[in-house]
């Protein structure tokens, strides 16, 4: 299937193979010794009778992003914003650095340059993919750990759809994701929470940072409620409030390529020439819809504000507009994020004895202090955010275990140092004695999953992704094969490719069991939390 042909002081291997189309094409490889030619050689016919063979592509890794993007874009209906921050990524971070590498060279050596250039890249060096000029003081401002991260995340999907295409063999991306620094987030105590709340005089924002406060709601989802949304007879007369929708501001061009069923309503544009659109989309995620509780002083001060609605319409009712939503302006229209921010920020500016937080501050206070009055109970405040999973929710908010684990120390120096230890004698051992068992709760497991270190958690969970990729891999192969083995009428090569399917269902089995270790230690049945390392030792 190949051979090795000298030209003057190299060596060339020769092979037939076929295209991603199945057309017959002819390779060559030149190598300076015939000993390298000969080990080429040998990989390159064991590569074709199992399957494994590299097809030669010369795509670079733009072409790659920029034919994955509106696949990606469409299969998991990206949002406006989603895919506004992708396509910037890719312009302003990974095109300039990597953008025309060919996408079967890059090794896992390059990505790890790539991101130590990143880390010393200051932001906005590229806007829209052009250069900018920045001053000394732009060019100190470097990347964040955070954005970094993200570019990791990105490349990782889009390098297995270049797997799935037979671009390359394995996602050429170091083991290891770059560190995110964590930075704590400034929050207010409860009490701060309510004197605020108390110095808000503009009515439209005082409702939408109370609603912020109480029920952890996040800017585009207050903007988001209408009227219908409000149910004040329900939960016994307790009203509740339905999340179901949010506001957000996009760009025209990314609205014309994203799923349109992802978007519910587009506002008329209040500006002729408008490059964005003001629009009311789905949540979030699944979990963002949900049905919140009231409280009587939200109750209260929802049906004010809906009477001054109704009172606006009725002072001007040729000048209104009612644009269907909850917040609107005294002319009916739409009250935007944009200015529901800028409101904000001129009456923190009026208040600057409070710690400075930006909106989504409010949501973030609220979570925390909703984690400790439910004494850390995260699946029920899970349900009040509308974060994803109570994971997610867990590795967000892990520092609200700060102060129930601070009173632990204060309970330990106040007993353990004022014991009386005077006649206290050293015990003996006993003898052949067994251990008195400890009983162990369902809510002392439950509780000991919940307080697992989030690293381990993440380790985990990126582990059992790479067992079903490897999975996947293998039922592929061994499906391939088998067709192979079916089609052959060679017995020799009939029984290499016997020997090979089994040897691949050996290694099925194996990453098999590996999966089962990973879900019994996500599932709590495991008395400790063990990383399994030797997932390197898999070979496809």
């Amino acid at each position: 299937m190949a051979s090795i042909m000298k030209r003057g002081n190299t060596y060339s291997v020769r092979y037939n193979y076929k295209d991603h189309a199945g057309k017959p094409c002819k390779g060559w490889e030149t190598f300076k010794t015939k000993a390298e030619a000969q080990e080429r050689k040998i990989t390159v016919e064991k590569e074709l009778l199992d399957g494994t063979f590299l097809v030669p592509d010369t795509m670079t890794v733009e072409e790659m992003l920029y034919k994955w993007i509106p696949i990606q874009s469409t299969k998991h209906k990206w949002s406006p914003k989603t895919y506004t921050q992708s396509v910037a990524m890719v312009q302003n971070l990974i095109m300039p650095y990597i953008g025309k590498r060919k996408v079967q060279e890059l090794r896992t050596y390059d990505i790890e340059k790539f991101y130590a250039t990143l880390a010393k890249t200051p932001c906005g060096q590229y806007v829209h993919g052009v250069k900018q000029k920045l001053s000394e003081k732009q060019k100190k401002r470097l990347l964040s750990s955070t954005s970094i991260h993200e570019v990791h995340t990105l490349l990782k999907t889009a390098f297995s759809y270049a797997v799935e295409w037979d671009l390359i063999h394995k996602i050429p991306l170091p083991r290891d994701a770059p560190k995110v620094n964590i930075e704590e987030r400034t929050i207010w105590d409860e009490k701060t929470m309510l004197a605020a709340l108390q110095t808000i005089e503009n009515p439209a924002l005082h409702l939408a940072v109370h609603l912020s406060m109480i029920l952890s709601l996040r800017e585009g989802e207050i903007l988001g409620l209408q009227p219908g949304d409000l149910d004040f007879d329900a939960a016994y007369g307790r009203g509740t409030i339905t999340v179901n929708k949010a506001m957000q501001r996009a760009k025209k061009e990314a609205l014309s390529k994203i799923d349109p069923s992802q978007i519910y309503h587009t506002f008329p544009d209040r500006r002729e020439g408008s490059k964005s659109s003001l629009i009311l989309k789905k949540p979030k995620t699944k979990k963002s819809n949900r049905v919140l509780y009231m409280t009587k002083p939200l109750k209260e001060e929802l049906l004010a504000w809906l009477d001054k609605m109704k009172q606006d319409e009725q002072n001007a009712p040729e000048k209104y507009s009612n644009c269907g939503q909850l917040f609107r302006l005294p002319d009916g229209l739409p009250i935007a994020p944009e200015l529901l921010t800028k409101w904000y920020r001129l009456w923190r500016a009026e208040h600057p004895e409070f710690e400075q937080i930006v909106f989504h501050g409010l949501r973030h206070s609220s979570a925390t202090y909703q984690l400790l009055q439910s004494d850390g109970d995260f699946k029920s405040v899970q349900g009040n955010t509308g974060h994803a999973t109570a994971t997610v929710l867990m590795d967000t908010y892990a520092h609200t275990q700060d102060r129930p684990r601070l009173e632990l120390a204060e309970k330990i120096e106040a007993d353990f140092y004022t014991q009386d230890v005077a006649g206290a004698k050293p015990q003996e051992p006993p003898e052949n004695k067994t251990p008195v068992a400890t009983k162990i709760t369902g809510k002392m497991i439950l509780e000991a999953i919940r307080q697992m270190d989030a690293e381990e958690r993440r380790e985990l969970e990126r582990q059992q992704k790479q067992i079903e990729k490897e999975e996947s891999k293998f039922h592929d192969q061994i499906s391939q094969l088998s067709q192979q083995m079916a089609d052959s009428v060679d017995d020799e090569k009939t029984a290499l490719l016997k020997a090979r399917i089994e040897e691949l269902q050996k290694q099925l089995a194996a990453v098999a069991e590996q999966k089962d270790k990973i879900v019994e230690l996500q599932n709590g049945k495991a008395g400790n939390v063990y990383v399994i390392s030797d997932l390197s030792l898999i070979h496809i």
